[in-house]
């Protein structure tokens, strides 16, 4: 008879084993460690992302807006450090026909825009040898009506909107560029725990919507307008000014009691009529 000695299988030692879930354990612990600190570097820079939106979003308004106002015209009805109220361009046309009376018509081509009548909704309309007979100039009428039918075009092409007028369009010729503009004020409001940019309709019974944000609260600066006139000189002239400068802040919300805050900022020239 042969006999076969089988040698007994080796296991781990209690040693071993702890060895081994030491290091599996600090494998983890590095690795959950890393995944942490890549998780608030790219919420951070989300929340930073996020508040430049928001503010270059407020600086492009306001810079757009700003750039078809003429102080000198009047397109300022009020300003503040945190606050602006102006003539907003909401449509454009030319004039292709001028029915003066009792009920002033222009008929007009390549509309563009939003031509629709609104309570306390106006023209500009470019007027020759304007209302003082010594200069050309843009005068301001108010909108009765604007209809898709009316007096023919004087060159026979298709008219696309119809505006009737107060006032008299003696002056206005063929040709002559129309912009339908409303009363709107930008602002600082707050909603839902949060500022924002909004605008609001200057005619009663409209409230701010907002159109950008969120950005700081006042206290902080989440808006600031200065107004420069000729010189470079700050006014509070809203007749004089000739630039806007723009700066607002806007949270990095860590949480919305614990908020930080960065800046952008921007020039903005007026259109220049005088």
């Amino acid at each position: 008879m042969r006999l076969q000695y089988t040698a007994p299988s080796r296991g781990f030692t209690l040693v071993e084993v702890l060895v081994a879930m030491t290091l599996t354990g600090i494998l983890v612990a590095g690795t959950l460690q890393a995944l942490t600190a890549q998780k608030r570097f790219y919420a951070r820079q989300s929340r930073i992302l996020d508040a430049r939106h928001a503010m270059r979003a407020s600086t492009t308004i306001l810079s757009s807006e700003l750039r078809e106002a003429s102080a000198t015209g009047g397109d300022l009805y009020a300003i503040a450090s945190d606050s602006v109220a102006l003539r907003s361009t909401v449509g454009f046309g030319v004039a292709c026909s001028v029915t003066v009376g009792a009920n002033s018509v222009i008929s007009l081509t390549h509309v563009s825009g939003h031509f629709n009548t609104t309570a306390g909704d106006s023209v500009l309309v470019f007027v020759e040898n304007g209302p003082s007979n010594s200069d050309d100039a843009w005068q301001a009428f108010l909108v009765s009506s604007i209809t898709t039918s009316g007096p023919d075009c004087a060159s026979g092409r298709a008219l696309e909107r119809a505006v009737t007028v107060a006032g008299d369009l003696t002056g206005v010729w063929v040709g002559a560029p129309v912009r339908l503009f409303r009363s709107y004020a930008f602002g600082l409001f707050e909603a839902d725990d949060r500022w924002w940019l909004g605008r609001r309709d200057r005619s009663p019974g409209f409230d701010y919507v907002p159109v950008a944000g969120p950005l700081a609260p006042p206290a902080e600066g989440g808006l600031q307008l200065t107004y420069y006139g000729p010189g470079n000189v700050q006014t509070w002239n809203r007749f004089e000014v000739v630039r806007v400068d723009i700066s607002v802040r806007a949270p990095t919300y860590r949480s919305l009691t614990d908020p930080g805050y960065r800046q952008l900022g921007t020039g903005t020239y007026l259109r220049n009529d005088g």
